[in-house]
């Protein structure tokens, strides 16, 4: 009965292991060897337990101490590891050493009396065990279990100083079972019994182990970071050592790149004319694999970014890790909103652009209403319109002397038609007047400037930038200013006047000189200049009078 329960948990033990190893993608290696520590103390026990002879007894306990030595250290470690409590080390050192003595000591069982003095073969019902005098070293390994004790009682006081960072529950658990496998030991020589309770005892604790470790795995952050990772199958690595031989790579790059399955391991990567090694290896190579570069690539109908990452032992580097991540789902999406973006940009343009043509036919279809009830003006807007356009072409030639730019000269053109705007709060009778003006008369007519400033600010606010609105307002408050002070509505003089005004100025006084008015003839082109010539420092600004008058031959075409 007690060989087949030692049998029992001889394959116990191994189903442990092998259930360890195929549910854990990323299992510690000192959680294996408790485990396989753990089979060994059961194999032991089973192989004395049905041993015909001492030698083979003796054999058989020299195994279970082998597993009964390195199960109580291991057990620790992989206690404070789980749980992310640095151990020492040195007091790894020393367990290690502790338990490497005592097994050294189990060896010399049957040669000396330093561990037994004396040893004998007992069957009893088919059960065999063996009959021992105990040798002055035997107390190293009931003492080595004490050590274990204090450091378990070291493990729980941590714990419970680290709540914040652990589960302590599962913490004081683990130290319940640690100290329940020391008081197996000690019910074990106290029965003095043939079955085994420290291997109950270390099953129970592996059991434990095992049920908890789903937990204990969820605190690993780089194990969980890496799971992740793994599940996502749009992430893949290629690894190289720092002399750019292939290391290894993942499923989903080889999926990829099938050529991988052809490079061998710790060698460079043969030149070809492959998509990898022209998009990847060259690459990385030309940029001499510095930390961080990435490449965006075109593989399989994906999209994918590649970036360079060292890998490092310590503060040495010792090769370098490729990671690529597909975008093509981002791309498409990134795409899919850009071309959105454009064609919605486009539309919003062209209503835009739509907009502000019914906005500028509504003010030139104002400026044409006023000047169909002006008598004395017939065409006024177009030509001034047009002498305004020829005159801004040639300023753009002395724009850095004037302090102009092509933009400025495009918005004082576009404001051009509005400068008389302000004639339709005047009243007919003066308007229409065919004589001269009386002073009240002629009084009334200068409101037509400031009206004018007035009605374009109300049209073009929040309609139009600032920038064009503060232009059109001071090319119709200020075109009827004089250099030399003496013209209206403030008599503004020299460079208070703004630029804008007294470039309207030259093209409205040039049309009514040119043009038929009902209480003058038309003046010629040259009676025209040479009036312009002549005022120029009274009326006009001399500066870009000179320029005005550079555009005679432009101007007498326009008039032909």
């Amino acid at each position: 009965m007690l060989t087949a329960f030692d049998f029992g948990a001889f394959i116990v033990s191994l189903i442990m292991i092998g259930s360890t190893l195929l549910k854990y993608k990323k299992i510690d290696t000192l959680f294996v060897l408790l485990e396989i520590a753990v089979t060994i103390n059961c194999l032991g026990r089973y192989m004395l337990s049905v041993s015909q002879t001492l030698e083979t007894a003796i054999w058989a306990n020299r195994i279970l101490y082998v597993g009964g030595c390195f199960t109580p250290p291991l057990l620790v470690i992989v206690l404070f590891k789980l749980c992310n409590i640095k151990l020492p080390r040195v007091a790894v050192a020393i367990m290690t050493l502790y338990s490497t003595v005592v097994m050294c000591l189990v060896m010399t069982i049957g040669y000396n009396g330093l561990y037994y003095k004396s040893v004998s073969l007992v069957v009893t019902d088919g059960y065999s065990s063996l009959e021992k005098v105990y040798g002055p070293l035997h107390i190293l390994y009931p003492m080595m279990l004490v050590l274990y004790g204090v450091f378990l009682v070291v493990f729980l006081i941590c714990a419970l100083r680290m709540r914040n960072k652990l589960s302590y529950r599962i913490a004081i658990g683990a130290c319940v079972m640690g100290f329940a496998i020391m008081m197996s030991y000690i019910v074990e020589k106290l029965l003095d019994s043939n079955a085994s309770v420290i291997s109950i005892a270390y099953l129970i604790a592996m059991l434990f182990t095992i049920s908890y470790f789903d937990r204990l795995y969820m605190y690993d952050m780089s194990a969980n970071v890496i799971s992740s990772i793994e599940e996502r199958k749009e992430y893949g690595y290629i690894v190289f050592d720092k002399k750019l031989r292939y290391i290894s790579s993942d499923g989903y790059i080889k999926e990829l790149f099938p050529e991988i399955s052809n490079w061998t391991v710790d060698e460079r990567v043969p030149k070809s004319d492959s998509q990898l090694y022209t998009d990847v290896v060259s690459f990385l190579t030309d940029m001499q694999w510095q930390d961080g570069q990435k490449k965006v690539i075109e593989a399989a109908d994906k999209i994918l970014e590649l970036e360079v990452r060292h890998i490092a032992h310590g503060n040495r580097k010792v090769g370098f890790l490729i990671e690529f991540v597909d975008r093509t789902i981002e791309r498409k999406y990134y795409n899919s909103i850009e071309n959105y973006n454009a064609q919605l940009k486009s539309e919003v343009e062209a209503k835009t652009k739509n907009i502000m043509h019914i906005k500028d036919m509504m003010v030139l279809g104002m400026a044409d209403m006023v000047e169909s009830r002006d008598i004395s003006t017939g065409g006024h807007i177009k030509r001034t319109s047009a002498i305004v356009h020829i005159f801004a072409d040639k300023l753009k030639q002395y724009s850095k002397q004037l302090g102009v730019d092509e933009d400025f000269l495009k918005l004082v053109e576009k404001a051009a038609p509005m400068h008389d705007l302000g004639k339709i709060a005047i009243d007919d009778s003066i308007l229409k007047k065919p004589g001269k003006f009386t002073d009240i008369e002629y009084a009334e007519m200068k409101r037509h400037t400031t009206e004018g400033a007035r009605i374009v600010k109300n049209i073009l606010n929040g309609v139009e930038d600032d920038a064009f609105v503060s232009i059109a307002e001071n090319v119709a408050m200020y075109h009827h200013e004089k250099w030399n002070g003496q013209g209206y509505p403030f008599g503004c003089s020299g460079a208070d006047i703004p630029i804008e005004a007294r470039i309207m100025a030259l093209a409205d006084v040039f049309d009514a000189l040119v043009s038929e008015r009902c209480y003058k003839e038309a003046f010629t082109c040259d009676q025209a200049f040479s009036i312009i010539e002549e005022s120029l420092g009274e009326h006009f600004d001399p500066q870009l009078g000179t320029i005005f008058l550079q555009c005679r031959s432009e101007l007498e075409y326009l008039g032909s």
